[in-house]
């Protein structure tokens, strides 16, 4: 049985749509129970330089605002990468910065300027991968901040509306490090994106049994299915597909137009050093010539004192006889 493949930003945000499965998704990840959420997909231009590529598409980038059974707000990024590319921490952090300014990530109470308070909403960053991390080789990497005294080194467990406003939690998913992996009920549900499940010659879809998904995970798994019957969503996908190649080529001209700059930067740093080793060698010739021109002076002067020494000697002489 095939689903689709939920790397693809189509089907994501497709999964998403569905509340119940949204938030069956959502507690995974965060690892807490969620009873509210507000998804809030953007879908960002992406315009290569015409020069190099002419290609226009929409990606996506996703956030949630959502509830704990603790009456807590937590606002989740979820961003989605199926190839490495040199920008990515570029991109992320720009993205990053958008979310800590956006205005609905501030939860405000009170109804009178005596009551009135407002207080960031704590974010967590998801990255769900395609590629690995150099020197990591782990599905899924958990960045937790705790609090610590700096002097003692001890652990300090209470929590501040500064710290959790300023700083933020993450979760990195590295799919080709999956392979199989089921051991924590988040590997189970990633078990939906595994990358070794690919249909051979479709990687739109994903080969995977109904009966090997765990109960609280099937919703999910249906989803997926009815993505993968759906036509517009195989469109999507492949404008996807379009979009990374493209994306690709761009980057791989840029590659080229750079690896042409540095290679004009060391013929023109190899005539420049050309340049100064024939000045060198003229300057060696003509301080060898002032070093001639200084002997042949010196011997001149010896040559005019002895003949100045013969005349006086002469001149002696003949005064004599």
């Amino acid at each position: 049985m095939y689903i689709a493949n939920p790397i693809y930003d189509s089907v994501f945000k497709y999964l998403l749509n569905d509340n119940k499965v949204a938030k069956i998704v959502l507690s995974t990840l965060i690892n807490k129970e969620v009873v509210e959420l507000s998804l809030k997909p953007t879908e960002n231009l992406f315009r290569a330089d015409e020069a190099l590529v002419k290609y226009t598409v929409f990606r996506m980038d996703f956030s949630a605002k959502v509830k704990m059974e603790d009456g807590s707000y937590k606002a989740v990024i979820i961003e989605l990468q199926k190839a490495k590319l040199p920008n990515d921490i570029i991109r992320f952090r720009r993205y990053l910065a958008s979310v800590y300014r956006d205005p609905e990530n501030v939860k405000k109470t009170g109804s009178d300027k005596e009551t009135f308070k407002a207080v960031a909403i704590p974010i967590m960053a998801v990255y769900i991968l395609g590629h690995l991390l150099e020197g990591i080789d782990v599905p899924t990497i958990r960045v937790d901040r705790n609090y610590i005294d700096a002097a003692t080194g001890k652990e300090i467990f209470a929590r501040n509306e500064f710290i959790e406003g300023i700083t933020h939690d993450a979760l990195i998913i590295q799919l080709p490090a999956l392979k199989n992996k089921r051991r924590t009920s988040l590997e189970r549900m990633l078990a939906l994106f595994d990358p070794s499940a690919q249909k051979p010659d479709d990687q739109h879809l994903l080969s995977i049994k109904e009966e090997d998904v765990p109960v609280k995970y099937r919703p999910v798994f249906r989803r997926l299915l009815q993505a993968a019957l759906t036509p517009e969503i195989q469109r999507l996908m492949d404008e996807e597909d379009e979009y990374l190649d493209s994306l690709m080529d761009y980057e791989r001209a840029l590659a080229i137009k750079d690896s042409a700059l540095a290679e004009k930067d060391s013929v023109i740093a190899k005539k420049d050093s050309t340049i100064a080793e024939k000045e060198g060698v003229i300057a060696k010739k003509d301080s060898a010539i002032a070093e001639k021109d200084s002997v042949i002076a010196s011997k001149d002067k010896i040559l005019s004192d002895y003949e100045r020494v013969i005349a006086e000697l002469k001149k002696k002489l003949e005064s004599k006889g």
